[in-house]
């Protein structure tokens, strides 16, 4: 029997982190369901709770770092320990406007929510996460991830589209989270993981952002499980750095830094 764990989905209220949140509620763990709306985040934490899970919500837009610093420290007071982060949450073409938007903090919409957003909530949520002696990380990348050549330009100010700036993004995710594994791996007590969620789907998972960037063909999201599974199965307790690590952008330790870098100075993140 699986012992619960008590984990945050980002981007809970749809798609891949919804099928993710309740897989997790129905095992019996713990799920923390994070989203930007107030009404979705409470009828996800409704749902989950009617059909016996346990689940607790919180709101914040990723397009605020001031939100998600507020989030962290929402989640650090009232859970000292978590065992999961799973960052989920993500946009894609100026938040379906096919407009480049540039946020409150002056980054390029989806280098914000989908890249400097999870490398901010990491950072904060680090000591938690150590705290329960055996915490996961888990990024979701995308089969999509590509613009390499963009690297020097993460804010696409020129040459932007949205589907260059989500393929930029999610090479981004994987490399940082193999950096994240390179410094701060220590399995079981601390993993740190990316993946592909539509791979188990074999033809792409329908979800808004599939349907928005590739149309309306992929399987049901409650097809892809390995988001939970790298959460808390025990054959993932040990595994580190897995995920797109034979890319060659992902294994230049040069470009990892470099990115890392950039990152920190514009998150203004600080990990212990």
């Amino acid at each position: 029997m699986m012992s619960p764990k008590t984990l945050l989905v980002t981007g809970a209220t749809e798609g891949i982190g919804l099928a993710t949140a309740q897989q997790l509620a129905s095992s019996g763990h713990t799920v923390l369901v994070h989203g930007r709306s107030k009404q979705k985040v409470a009828s996800v934490v409704q749902v989950l709770q009617s059909k016996g899970g346990l689940a607790t919500g919180y709101t914040a837009d990723f397009s605020s770092f001031t939100q998600i610093r507020q989030l962290a420290q929402d989640v650090r007071d009232d859970y000292p320990t978590l065992d999961g982060l799973l960052n989920n949450a993500g946009t894609f073409d100026g938040d379906y406007t096919g407009k480049r938007i540039v946020t409150e903090d002056n980054n390029e919409l989806s280098l914000q929510v989908n890249v400097l957003a999870p490398f901010l909530l990491t950072a904060l949520l680090l000591p938690t996460l150590r705290a329960s002696g055996a915490g996961r990380v888990v990024i979701s990348s995308s089969v999509s991830m590509g613009a390499a050549d963009a690297l020097g330009d993460l804010q696409l100010e020129s040459g932007w589209s949205g589907h260059r700036a989500y393929s930029l993004s999610k090479l981004c995710d994987a490399m940082l989270s193999y950096e994240l594994h390179s410094r701060y791996a220590d399995p079981p007590r601390l993993t740190f993981n990316t993946m592909d969620p539509t791979a188990e789907c074999g033809m792409g998972c329908d979800t808004k952002m599939l349907r928005a960037g590739w149309g309306s063909w992929g399987a049901p999201a409650a097809k892809s499980t390995i988001s939970a599974k790298m959460l808390v199965s025990p054959e993932w307790g040990t595994r580190s750095g897995e995920g797109f690590a034979s890319r060659r952008e992902v294994r230049d330790a040069a470009a990892r830094r470099r990115l890392w870098d950039s990152c920190v100075e514009l998150t203004g993140a600080d990990y212990p």
